[in-house]
This record gives C-alpha cells, sequence and structure tokens, in this order.
C-alpha cells in the first residue's frame, strides 16, 4: 500500500514536470527586465503597482530619478528604458479631451483611478445609476454636472453596443 502510494505520488509529480517543461514563459521586456533587476532588491512589486493609474510619465521618471539618488543601481541608458515600461504597465493615462473630463478629474478621481473606473464600459443608464450611487456616498457633483458627465463617459467609457 505504501509503495503505491509512493509510486502514484511519483507519477503525479513526474507528469507535472513534464507539463511545466512544455510551457514556455513569455520573453520579458527589457523594461520589465531592468526593474526586476534594479528595484526588487529594495522593493517588492506592490510597491510599484499600488500606485498604477495615478502617476504620469514624468512623474514616474521623478521615481526613478530619486530612487538612483538612493543608491539603485541603474545605468544612464537604462533610465528611459525603465521609465516607459513603468508607465506603460502602471501608468496615469489621460482622459480623452470632451466636456466632462475636468468633471471626471475634479469629482472621480480624488477616489478612483480613472483608468479602472473608464474601463467599466456602461451604458447611459449604467453610468447614471453609478453617479447617483457615488453621490450617495459623498461624491462632490452639483446636479448641473451630471448630465454632462454622463454623457461623457457613455461617450468615451460606453458599453459596445
Amino acid at each position: 500500500m505504501k509503495t503505491s502510494v509512493i509510486g502514484i505520488l511519483a507519477m503525479f509529480l513526474a507528469s507535472l514536470l513534464v507539463l511545466k517543461a512544455g510551457q514556455s514563459t513569455p520573453p520579458q521586456e527589457p523594461g520589465e527586465k531592468i526593474l526586476l533587476r534594479a528595484c526588487t532588491v529594495c522593493h517588492n512589486t506592490t510597491e510599484i503597482t499600488k500606485f498604477k493609474g495615478y502617476y504620469s510619465r514624468d512623474q514616474w521618471a521623478d521615481v526613478v530619478r530619486t530612487m538612483r539618488g538612493d543608491g539603485a543601481s541603474l545605468q544612464d541608458d537604462e533610465v528611459p528604458v525603465l521609465v516607459d515600461y513603468i508607465f506603460k504597465m502602471y501608468g496615469k493615462k489621460e482622459l480623452p479631451d470632451g466636456e466632462g473630463k475636468k468633471i471626471v478629474e475634479a469629482s472621480c478621481a480624488g477616489c478612483h483611478d480613472t483608468q479602472k473606473a473608464t474601463s467599466l464600459k456602461l451604458s447611459k443608464s449604467g453610468w447614471q445609476d453609478l453617479i447617483s450611487r457615488m453621490m450617495g456616498l459623498g461624491a462632490s457633483l452639483d446636479d448641473k454636472q451630471i448630465p454632462t458627465l454622463v454623457d461623457y463617459l457613455s461617450k468615451n467609457f460606453g458599453a459596445s453596443e
């Protein structure tokens, strides 16, 4: 009995190794390699990902410049590659121009990552319902701004028809 359990366990582990060996990992981007080498010496990746959607390219460049000043091992030619990668993966995406953009920035972005919020892809009535719920939770919106905000969100981030 003990021998058969060990044999089954060995076959299970061997099949896992075969499956794992058959899987290829996607190639890392140069910026990701630099991040993993230079940044994770002091930080875990959560320290970077927790700022997703909040920093512009210039702000990420300032963070990298500060980290270099604090001793991060980065060559001059690696800095733009790292900043480009961090911004692409974790940077603040600009909202489309239009009436309503300033309302989103002033009334929504204080509590929400706009990238995450605008990824909802709601219908016009869905945005209306969400805005009403947010106002109930304390969002600072004037009633006159609501139609503009609903139109902006449904036009730019509405559900696919």
